[in-house]
């Protein structure tokens, strides 16, 4: 079968396999039934080798991809414009496969849905549950459900996430008087006496606010579930550590710190012959913030549901989660092992079981990992809320005025109560 070009990969692609109908008793041709897929520039050649494999196996019908430029703002905006006006007036493209992160680069970097929890609750996305419970390929029990239960509201499953990340520290034992004793809940954390830690953990944790929250919105009733002080104690706590660290020589190295994902594995498969124990950033609800990286959704103004459930559920098979891939004609050849879309969606962990441990090739590392995963208490996903605590910190830090020293504590003030308020506002839009 002819593969799909890469080379008209712009905007728009006009997939393969055509699809006639007759109309019974004429000589009409009835319209021809297309499904569109909405993703990311980044993911795109995954999204066409997954239709691609699809459509090998007969599954799929004509596809085409609505792509959406992730290194042209103008053209974004524009891009996202007419989805929007199209999505609003009762059409729009049938599959999103969308990434959600913080944009380092863009403060208002433009995003499809720019707060996906939120658009849970607008009636854009069509319920998957019985779709799910009648699927061919999806195996629910093989998939992380602490993760999957975020994309459901009373409506029921309405996103299906695709990765997450929370962030964490991996110690030597031997650099550690008591691996035992580390701390698990945020105030225990702040008061916790071991300078050399605490020197590591101040420093990396500004830009790792995020994580140290719990729950942050009320999406049904518009409002944010912590107040303006609760944010001016986090910052200052953050910010207090940050000021007081020396990180000098005697502080302590961590094995592997940041969010957890491949890149993480790599790094801790490299020290697999270690004693090492984790410090998962905590909340301040006593649990671990964990943050959906990337989801699939169905429009719920699709006129092909059936066909758009289709590629969803081959998408969220093990074989293609796992990167296996389907038998072939060809013994050599594995249909769909090309397309795992999940390693092109920021550096996360795939909400598929065996995926997950086979991103780390040692078994001590693969026991760890699944012990700091069974912390996961809040899950959320990369909104404009978290990109307002991210660039927040940026101010906090100067970084906006090249470098200069950061803001005293009056000023960070300030800085704090402009972003309570943005904040605010977006859950109002």
């Amino acid at each position: 079968m002819k593969k799909i070009s890469k080379k008209t990969q712009v905007f728009l692609t006009v997939c393969v396999l055509a699809s006639v109908m007759t109309g019974c008793g004429t000589d009409q041709e009835t319209e021809k039934e297309k499904l569109t897929v909405c993703t990311g520039s980044i993911q795109a050649d995954q999204v066409y080798d997954l239709i691609d494999a699809w459509q090998e196996l007969g599954n799929g019908i004509e596809t085409e991809v609505i792509v959406i430029p992730e290194d042209d703002e103008t053209l974004a905006e524009t891009r996202i414009t007419e989805l929007r006006t199209e999505i609003m007036s009762g059409g729009g493209p049938d599959v999103f496969l969308l990434p959600c992160n913080i944009n380092e680069n863009e403060e208002n970097a433009p995003e499809l849905f720019p707060n996906p929890e939120k658009a849970m609750y607008s009636d854009l996305f069509l319920p998957l549950d019985d779709y799910i419970l009648n699927a061919t390929y999806m195996d629910p029990a093989g998939w992380n459900q602490t993760i999957m239960d975020s994309g459901k509201t009373k409506e029921g499953q309405l996103l299906l996430p695709l990765t997450y990340q929370y962030y964490a520290y991996i110690f030597s034992n031997a650099d550690l008087e008591n691996p035992q004793g580390l701390p698990e809940s945020w105030e225990e954390f702040i008061n916790y006496e071991n300078p050399a830690f605490t020197d590591i953990a101040g420093t990396n944790n500004l830009f790792a606010i995020p994580y140290t929250l719990g729950r942050l919105a009320d999406y049904q009733e518009e409002k944010l579930l912590f107040s303006e002080d609760d944010l001016q104690k986090r910052v200052e706590e953050i910010f207090t550590r940050y000021e007081n660290s020396t990180a000098d020589q005697t502080s302590i190295k961590p094995l592997a710190y940041g969010d957890v994902g491949r890149h993480f594995c790599e790094t801790l498969d490299a020290v697999s012959t270690e004693d090492k124990t984790a410090f998962i950033l905590p909340n301040d609800e006593g649990g671990v913030t964990a943050y959906v990286t990337a989801y699939a959704a169905v429009n719920r103004n699709s006129k092909n549901p059936d066909q758009a459930f289709s590629l969803l559920d081959f998408l969220f098979s093990d074989e293609i989660m796992t990167g296996d891939g389907f038998p072939g004609d060809d013994s050599q050849i594995r249909i769909g092992s090309d397309c795992n879309i999940q390693d092109n969606y920021r550096d996360g962990i795939s909400v598929n079981l065996e995926a997950a441990q086979r991103m780390s090739k040692n078994p001590s590392s693969t026991v760890l990992l699944e012990q700091m995963d069974r912390r996961i208490s809040e899950v959320r996903y990369y909104s404009t809320l978290e990109n307002a605590l991210y660039w927040m910190v940026y101010r906090c830090l100067a970084w906006d005025k090249d470098h200069e020293p950061p803001l005293n504590a009056e000023e960070r003030r300030e800085v704090i109560h402009q972003t309570y308020q943005e904040m605010g506002m977006q859950l109002a839009e």
